[in-house]
């Protein structure tokens, strides 16, 4: 899996945050623009029906003649790991809607009958299932891939497809029933049930506008930076990258196509939305921030500069191609990191931390930082101020030239614990400056590394194999 670096934005002084909350609706937003299309659904082609199928006991019945009501199509194959993933909801689907939608499989025309019997065994999905053997069914109704799920019933003329999902992805067993509800004249939104953990996927259905803006953010990908530490496993870490771990109807650990994975947006606003029950009230919403964004998992966090970055409305009236390419910088690690922040100060020189920290300044004499300039003038990039950014501390607060810099520390402590003014004032403590010795070193130290250490700059930079030449 592609590494998936936490790189930082520069760790400068930030501009003074705006007043919370900073976003506003812009022209064009509207809150679950895609309600509409999740209840009333769209103009689709009726469904191809009039086709053979195969059971288990090789018998072969006409598709058409096994829908009586409201039927649900699930095509699948059974080496699919994303049908493997999705069975369990399909079967659960059929379990709860019986008497108001049959659930049948229809298996691709690859599968043997003993891999689809063994499909039903392993993967909870108990209900009937039938062979593609003639691969009309997926022909003919355009389905390229799989998991697909159509939705149909019988109408005077024949049948109707009320809904199509392609593909069909973990959290869409609500979508279906909210679709079913709405087309039999039902309350939709009695298909949410209270406290209940449904996943970004089924928000983000109503809810499209959010949902993209959400993309947009690193929430978005919380749960897969644990992949490149080896800390998907890892209870401690993974509790502040998914949602609802330990909770009922959340996350559960090691189910890594859940549809709870990320930060999605039942982690801020409770199981369910407002849908399932009372909306989280703000105060609640930003108690959650602080319930993972503490003292060892973030630099100085504060939920008042952190609202703004929360912005619901960030990929309205954005370009196609902007938005892929702000997503593909997220991915890649190249997106900012605008919540770290040094406390406030000037950076004063390595010679202000020797007296105290004798120790530290002679492990640091022998560790790679000290020479970073040096490194620069057998380059003769030693006045490119780009450069000197990431082999020197600032001299000023806002550098804007090579002499800017404190050129003869290298990279000194303040590059990696903030400017030193407000911990020399008061004569030490632990508010005044990044502490790194207690902290989670994937959180903390790799956040402040990766501000330099980029995969452009840095390629085969390895967290694990720097700690060993720095002390902390």
């Amino acid at each position: 899996m592609r590494r998936l670096l936490l790189v930082a934005a520069a760790l400068m002084l930030l501009a003074p945050a705006p007043p919370s909350p900073a976003w506003t609706r812009p022209e064009g937003a509207q809150v679950a623009a895609g309600t509409t299309r999740v209840l009333e659904g769209e103009a689709f082609p009726a469904p191809s029906l009039d086709m053979t199928v195969l059971d288990a006991d090789m018998n072969a019945p006409e598709l058409k003649t096994l829908i009586q009501g409201p039927t649900l199509l699930f095509y699948f194959s059974a080496s699919c790991p994303h049908c493997q993933v999705v069975a369990p909801e399909v079967g659960e689907l059929a379990k709860k809607l019986a008497g108001q939608v049959t659930v049948l499989g229809v298996a691709s025309s690859r599968n043997g009958l003993s891999e689809i019997e063994a499909f039903k065994t392993d993967f909870g999905a108990d209900f009937p299932m039938y062979k593609d053997f003639a691969r009309r069914f997926a022909s003919e109704n355009q389905l390229s891939s799989t998991p697909s799920v159509l939705l149909v019933r019988p109408t005077a003329e024949g049948f109707e497809t009320l809904d199509a999902w392609r593909p069909f992805s973990p959290g869409t067993g609500l979508l279906v029933e909210l679709r079913l509800r709405a087309a039999t004249g039902q309350d939709p939104w009695g298909a949410f049930e209270a406290d209940r953990y449904y996943g970004g996927g089924a928000c983000g259905s109503c809810h499209v506008q959010e949902n993209a803006s959400w993309g947009l953010s690193h929430h978005s990908i919380a749960y897969w930076t644990l992949y490149d530490r080896e800390k998907a496993e890892d209870p401690a870490c993974v509790r502040c990258h998914v949602t609802g771990l330990g909770e009922p109807t959340g996350f559960v650990l090691g189910d890594h196509g859940s549809a709870k994975t990320d930060v999605t947006c039942e982690a801020c606003h409770g199981p369910g939305g407002p849908h399932a029950g009372s909306r989280t009230p703000v105060s609640e919403a930003r108690g959650a921030c602080v319930s993972c964004h503490d003292a060892d998992h973030s630099i100085r966090f504060e939920v008042d500069r952190a609202v703004p970055h929360i912005d619901h409305w960030a990929a309205v009236g954005m370009e196609p191609a902007t938005f892929r390419s702000a997503r593909e910088d997220l991915l890649q690690g190249r997106a900012g990191r605008p919540l770290l922040a040094f406390p406030e100060g000037q950076n004063l020189g390595v010679k202000a931390c020797v007296s105290c920290h004798k120790k530290e300044h002679r492990a640091w004499k022998k560790g790679p930082h000290v020479g970073a300039m040096k490194r620069l003038k057998e380059r003769n990039l030693q006045e490119d101020a780009s450069c000197v950014a990431c082999h020197a501390v600032a001299g000023t607060k806002t550098p804007a030239t090579a002499g800017d810099y404190l050129v003869g520390d290298g990279v000194g402590c303040e590059a990696c614990h903030g400017p030193g003014e407000q911990h020399v004032a008061a004569e030490g403590g632990t508010e005044n400056v990044v502490g790194l010795g207690d902290s989670c070193p994937e959180c903390i130290i790799e956040a402040i590394c990766t501000t330099c250490h980029t995969p452009e700059q840095d390629p085969d930079w390895n967290l694990e194999a720097a700690l060993k030449g720095v002390h902390k």
